[in-house]
């Protein structure tokens, strides 16, 4: 890896946001600073000390057992179905992973698991952990900071509940970090799929953790706070539960990831089929031109994004590659980037590993509508402030996840 180009890389991505910025002036100095070293300290107290390397590794062993945890409740509904080696001496090594089977599965546990530990109050408390922490250091408001922090951990929709109370109020630049700490950070229930494909649960867990600083980071800088936060000391009201009980919250829990699952199946077979159905069009087109190439819209996204890819670090050879799932990812979303990832061939480990960290995010173009339609309907007043600053937070999102690429990129050993 070129580490050296990461520094060039987080710099070239800091420029843009000011770039994109509605008050170049007002280029908040403090929350830049204190985010970038934010970064690197949970980086590299994760990735290169002993400590963090046996959490590393106690991470990945914690949701390998999860999943075989998840493995018993789907073999009892689906049988044979979820059994890998069955299916792999029926009908061959290739088929031996039935998608529908053992990610629902997956979704579903982490999903039910997340509501029990929301019930009880231990998913607030360790949420309410890290916002004191970047709040301390950034400056950032009581608000913003704990909805970064709980996107760490929660959904795009689904975060913005710790917060329900405040939404009416919040500022602009407020309501943009709340937005793209959704774009730059995934779910549990989704990163569990991911952990499916092959790709490590250390390596997502911990983007998602250095990316709330990047998140509160480049929102300031392109939305920039001119207004006064109803909670600039820092103070946020509790929000009550919804649950009854444990078993009530397993239950809703339980019923909410076999709902996400079923959506995550649902934009997998639209956006595939539409992937293919624009390769055969532009293939078509270009044969007239003499130009043959089965996969044209991979390889126009792959030029597009090699840029990108090579300011994190990523070798040359790698970048076009890399930068192909990196295009897919903004046009369609991170899961297809993923389940591709996880598929590449002929690229150094180094590279996977960095566009690990750069698709850990829900930035692209679905997202904004989800959002608008999420955040929306917990506060119908900010509908038409939500849709106004969309595309700038998904380009925000975008920009964290480079940033926090970057940062691994100059961490990874």
């Amino acid at each position: 890896m070129n580490h050296g180009i990461g520094l060039l890389g987080i710099l070239t991505f800091v420029t843009l946001a000011w770039v994109l910025s509605e008050n170049r002036r007002k280029f908040p100095w403090r929350v830049v600073i204190s985010g970038l070293l934010l970064q690197f300290l949970l980086g590299w107290s994760i990735l290169r000390t002993e400590a963090g390397a046996w959490f590393f590794g106690r991470l990945d062993a914690a949701f390998n057992r999860l999943l075989g945890f998840s493995l018993e409740g789907v073999s009892m509904v689906f049988g044979p179905l979820a059994s890998k080696d069955l299916l792999s001496r029926t009908f061959g090594e290739q088929n031996a992973f039935l998608f529908v089977v053992l990610v629902t599965g997956t979704i579903v546990l982490v999903s039910a698991l997340s509501s029990l530990f929301y019930h009880y109050g231990i998913l607030q408390l360790v949420v309410r952990g890290v916002a004191w922490g970047m709040r301390g250091v950034m400056g950032t408001s009581g608000s913003e900071t704990l909805a970064a922090a709980a996107n760490i951990f929660m959904g795009q929709t689904e975060a913005p509940l710790v917060i329900k109370p405040y939404l009416p109020t919040m500022t602009r630049s407020e309501l943009m970090a709340l937005m793209v700490g959704g774009m730059a950070t995934i779910a549990g229930g989704v990163m569990a799929a991911y952990i499916q494909f092959g790709i490590s649960a250390g390596h997502l867990l911990t983007a998602s953790v250095i990316s709330a600083p990047a998140s509160l980071m480049f929102a300031k800088i392109i939305i920039p706070e001119t207004g006064v936060s109803d909670t600039a000391d820092g103070s946020v009201r509790e929000i009550p539960r919804e649950t009854v009980n444990g078993l009530d919250a397993i239950c809703q829990g339980a019923s909410d990831g076999i709902k996400l699952s079923m959506n995550v199946m649902a934009m997998l077979i639209a956006f595939v089929a539409v992937v293919a159905m624009a390769n055969y069009l532009l293939s078509y087109t270009l044969a007239f031109a003499g130009y043959v190439d089965p996969k044209p819209l991979q390889t126009i996204l792959g030029w597009a994004n090699a840029p990108f890819a090579w300011l994190m670090g990523i070798p040359w050879q790698d970048c076009k590659t890399i930068g192909s799932i990196l295009g897919e990812r903004i046009v369609l979303n991170e899961f297809i980037g993923y389940l591709n990832l996880s598929k590449v061939q002929g690229v150094q480990p180094g590279s996977v590993v960095i566009a690990t960290y750069a698709l850990c995010g829900f930035a692209n173009f679905a997202s904004i509508a989800i959002q608008i339609g999420g955040i929306g309907a917990l506060a119908e007043s900010r509908r038409a402030d939500l849709a106004q600053i969309g595309f700038k937070a998904m380009l925000a999102g975008l920009l964290s996840c480079y940033c926090t690429a970057c940062v691994a990129g100059l961490l990874v050993r």
